[in-house]
């Protein structure tokens, strides 16, 4: 061989042994010192990101619920401590606050999405990715690994507001109107919902205070309602006055509709009907919200959802919408529901949530698909 032929190859060499080891010098910079626990603001949305020390270098994305105003992360405090367990086990966690409060999966959608390829970049790809959510979180699980499945191997949703969102709200707005009718002009006009309300504590306790008053109103709603106690169905109709306004606002209209519809199950079905005041949507409004969002069941990896059958909030029932969807669109195989006997919304323990994620990961690890029904022990 010429001597400038070795020359050739030996300086190629060179260049390829300084790629490589700055390669490694900057794969180096990249790696995180651990554990991790680190906040700070994206485009308006606050994050926080958690790796911990025994990280097994698999990500699960967190989708937080319903906030009238966006959440702001505090290091010293988790948003949910029941998530606690996940991090044990060694999983890196980050979940973004959203830029707006209220009915935000436009927002949290984008939002998470921009920060895990922000974690990818500076932390590296994950082995496997999960996504998980909670209550409003749930409908953005539901989003994300109907849309992404390239990205993640499983989605656990808990107490998860997975049916169409325009059926869970027109259902709201329907029980609010129901409810002007036994109760006329007590929380003013329904379209459109006051902005600002009274003070949330004052409201509740004005509607506590009707109830109270008129106890066969109060018993026929509950009965229309079908899900929560007397005791805790003013937080209902107070909650559900705050939700309607926001999305009138953030609509620029009135989504919502009942004009259609014919109550049954309150047993005062005769009188609620010729009474209760119609209202129409806007369409356009109307179509935002089914936008944001209408589950279309196109499941190409497992998902996993865990209810409270006590559940006042999102009726565990509700959710059996999805496995129909699911159903329909072919992928029912790849959709299980469990439940808890228990009352209130999202009130899960840690080992809880641990078991359900355990079952997802045997699922997709070895094709264990878990049982509908009861949650295992």
């Amino acid at each position: 061989m010429r001597k400038s032929g070795i020359l050739r190859i030996a300086m190629l060499a060179a260049v390829c042994v300084a790629s490589l080891l700055a390669g490694c010098a900057d794969l180096a910079r990249k790696a995180p010192v651990l554990p991790v626990s680190t906040t700070g603001t994206r485009d308006g949305a606050a994050y926080r990101i958690d790796i911990p020390a025994n990280w097994n270098h698999e990500l699960i994305v967190y989708y937080h619920g319903y906030r009238h105003e966006p959440v702001v992360h505090d290091k010293s405090k988790r948003i949910w401590p029941a998530l606690d367990a996940l991090l044990t086990k060694g999983y890196a966690l980050i979940q973004s606050g959203y830029s707006r409060g209220g009915w935000a999966i436009e927002q949290g959608y984008a939002e998470t999405e921009a920060l895990r390829r922000d974690f990818v970049a500076s932390y590296g790809k994950p082995a496997r990715s999960w996504v998980m959510g909670e209550s409003m979180g749930g409908a953005l699980t539901a989003l994300t690994i109907e849309t992404r499945p390239e990205t993640y191997s499983g989605a656990l949703a808990l107490c998860g507001a997975i049916e169409p969102s325009n059926r869970i709200l027109d259902k709201a707005f329907a029980l609010r109107a129901a409810f002007d009718y036994y109760f006329p002009d007590l929380l003013g006009p329904l379209v459109p919902v006051p902005d600002p309300l009274p003070d949330y504590k004052v409201m509740r306790q004005r509607i506590a205070d009707a109830l109270a008053a008129k106890p066969a109103a109060r018993d026929a709603l509950l009965r229309l309602y079908g899900v929560a106690s007397e005791k805790g169905f003013p937080d209902i109709v107070a909650f559900v006055t705050q939700i309607l306004g926001e999305l009138q606002r953030r609509t620029h209209g009135n989504p919502f509709g009942n004009a259609d519809l014919i109550y049954t199950g309150s047993g005062d079905d005769f009188a609620l009907n010729d009474g209760v005041k119609r209202y129409r949507p806007d369409a356009q409004a109307a179509a935002y919200v089914a936008r944001w969002y209408a589950p279309t069941g196109k499941l190409l990896r497992p998902m996993l959802a865990l209810h409270d059958t006590g559940d006042p909030l999102v009726p565990a029932g509700d959710a059996f919408e999805y496995a129909l969807t699911a159903e329909r669109a072919g992928h029912g195989e790849n959709f299980v529901q469990q439940y808890l006997n228990r009352e209130g919304h999202c009130v899960f323990e840690p080992d809880e949530i641990a078991r359900a994620f355990g079952e997802l990961v045997d699922w997709v690890d070895a094709g264990k698909r878990p049982v509908s029904g009861k949650l295992p022990q």
